[in-house]
């Protein structure tokens, strides 16, 4: 059995409106940041967690948003267990591809490593001014060879969706369907089917709770830690947490956005 937790768009920064209204209760990041870490750690005690991007709310100043960026790191160092870091279009903003490596401890923005039973691929989408979100082929060839090297059962993270899940009521993306979507998860999907070995996405990014299942493997968003999720300004506190055990994934996600799902997985040879 493996266990990890999955925390999605915190959005450390300044909020801002979006449409005349404050979607994203950034106030709250780092307060619910300091009590997950205690709370995930002793009450679920994962194996490992996942930070699945936009750790930060991007501002009009590079050193701002590398100290947020440095702060988010920090806090999810509180956690005794190890950490995967996806990077999100906000964190691209200000912030080069060198520094966030840097700031991210990561030779690379793609990676993959072994937990628990499981091998888990970290995937980096860039993005420019939220949008021409893009895995480029570089990237591609690199998955490809990664997963054909492995014998365990995947799981992939990332931060934008492979999945084509609906954006119906979607405040952010119903209109703007181009800022959501990676551009070659037609591609990617590919890929990992042909694997044979991969399980389940996970992704945040659409802040919403949603699952969809193509070709035998699992896509699964998770809703944002900030997002504004009823009246007045009630964030969702919303985390992620999995267990893996034989060919049964069970996910429940806490907070005031509840979703559960337990999924039947597909034998990996």
């Amino acid at each position: 059995m493996t266990t990890f937790a999955l925390i999605a768009d915190p959005h450390i920064g300044h909020e801002k409106p979006y449409e005349g209204t404050v979607r994203k209760l950034s106030r709250h990041s780092t307060a619910y940041l300091h009590e997950l870490a205690d709370e995930i750690d002793k009450g679920f005690a994962p194996d490992f967690q996942v930070q699945l991007g936009d750790l930060i709310e991007d501002s009009d100043d590079t050193i701002v948003d590398r100290d947020n960026f440095t702060q988010g790191i920090s806090l999810f160092d509180r956690m005794s267990r190890p950490t995967l870091s996806v990077i999100g279009n906000h964190d691209q903003v200000r912030l080069s591809q060198e520094q966030l490596r840097e700031l991210n401890r990561t030779p690379s923005l793609y990676f993959s490593r072994d937990l628990g039973d499981l091998h888990c691929v970290v995937l980096f989408s860039s993005s420019i001014d939220h949008t021409d979100i893009q895995i480029e082929q570089t990237q591609r060839d690199w998955l490809q060879q990664d997963l054909s090297a492995t014998h365990k059962p995947t799981m992939v993270f990332l931060h934008h969706p492979l999945d084509e899940q609906s954006l119906i009521g979607n405040p952010w993306f119903e209109k703007y369907p181009d800022y959501c979507f990676v551009q070659e998860r037609h591609i990617i999907r590919d890929i990992l089917e042909r694997s044979g070995k991969v399980q389940a996405v996970f992704n945040g990014h659409v802040h919403q709770n949603a699952h969809s299942q193509i070709n035998g493997i699992h896509y699964i968003t998770i809703q944002s830690l900030v997002e504004r999720v009823a009246e007045p300004e009630v964030a969702s506190r919303a985390y992620g947490l999995c267990t893996v055990e034989g060919n049964a994934l069970r996910l429940d996600v806490a907070g005031n956005d509840p979703f559960n799902l337990v999924l039947r997985l597909k034998e990996i040879n």
